[in-house]
């Protein structure tokens, strides 16, 4: 069944395995744990490797990769899920707060410095230090398209917070591929009035909503569990969802986020999960069991 029908049916639970997680025995981890408690979309960084640890995590769980819908994430130059951090050991002081504070376990501590494994790294800054920099590493947009149709992916998900103007790859994604379009949009670099103007302009070259906005409210920002960390991403859903497009909600996303949706009365198709999901994973001893409870917290009101 193809995704816009799943969408006009119900709502659906994505597993965001981290734009820039490269990292394959992560993503076989994640995928096999939530393919068993009942995600209904993977999404990706657009990589052979990383599809391939998606399907074998997905199979590890005694599932079909056709069961699952897959989205292929990309960024536009200068967007936050385009980064990756960088260590100078000249200026390291063996401090390892930075290590303490990466959600991903991608620093380590190797020849008296801080090290970033950039497999894992998924650029959310939140190891800030004088010793680290951050570069951003956009995918190639017509690669990404290429391999959204070898792979017939479900979705291709632009991220857009950045300075640069979407519009192009947008219609690049429309002209040359099958898979639902996805903008992923947060309010860092758009004002209300900018954000109307965007998605008005992306009606115009769809004509039509027949695509997705993933509406986020902090990008990477999972961590508690608690309304206080999901309300900008409801908070977000609930502006943008006047256009009447599909919507999802992302950034700072827990088990609270539909419950709190449903009582601001957000008509929403679905919710991404990444940072929180993924602690999950990490850091519990029964991760299958407590990604099944984060899975039905978000469709218990469905």
């Amino acid at each position: 069944m193809k995704l816009l029908e799943i969408l006009n049916k119900r709502r659906i639970f994505k597993l965001v395995l981290g734009l820039g997680n490269q990292s394959e025995q992560q993503i076989r981890d994640c995928a096999g744990i939530f393919a068993a408690a009942g995600c209904d979309m993977f999404d990706i960084n657009p990589s052979v490797p990383a599809i391939n640890a998606l399907f074998s995590g997905i199979i590890d769980a005694g599932k079909s990769p056709d069961d699952f819908f897959l989205c292929l994430s990309l960024g536009i130059d200068g967007d936050q899920h385009t980064f990756k951090a960088f260590v100078d050991p000249s200026k390291c002081i063996a401090c390892e707060k930075c290590i303490l504070s990466c959600p991903q376990n991608a620093i380590s501590f190797k020849n008296n410095s801080a090290f970033v494994d950039s497999l894992k790294c998924i650029g959310c800054k939140k190891c800030k230090c004088p010793a680290i920099s951050y570069q951003s590493i956009p995918f190639d947009l017509k690669e990404v398209v290429s391999l959204s149709n070898r792979f017939n992916a479900d979705c291709i998900e632009l991220h857009i917070s950045s300075n640069s103007s979407p519009l192009d790859s947008i219609k690049y994604i429309v002209d040359n591929s099958d898979a639902m379009l996805s903008i992923c949009l947060d309010r860092k670099y758009y004002s209300n009035n900018d954000i109307e103007k965007l998605i008005q302009d992306v009606i115009q070259i769809t004509q039509s909503t027949n695509f997705i906005i993933q509406a986020d409210g902090v990008p990477m920002s999972g961590g508690d569990d608690s309304f206080s960390s999901t309300l900008q991403a409801v908070a977000m859903a609930h502006l943008v969802q006047k256009f009447g497009t599909y919507l999802l909600i992302s950034g700072g996303t827990n088990s609270k986020t539909a419950l709190l949706a449903d009582m601001c009365g957000v008509n929403f198709h679905g919710i991404s999960v990444g940072s929180f999901a993924r602690k999950i994973v990490f850091n519990s001893s029964d991760p299958v069991s407590e990604a099944k409870k984060l899975v039905d917290s978000l469709k218990k009101n469905y």
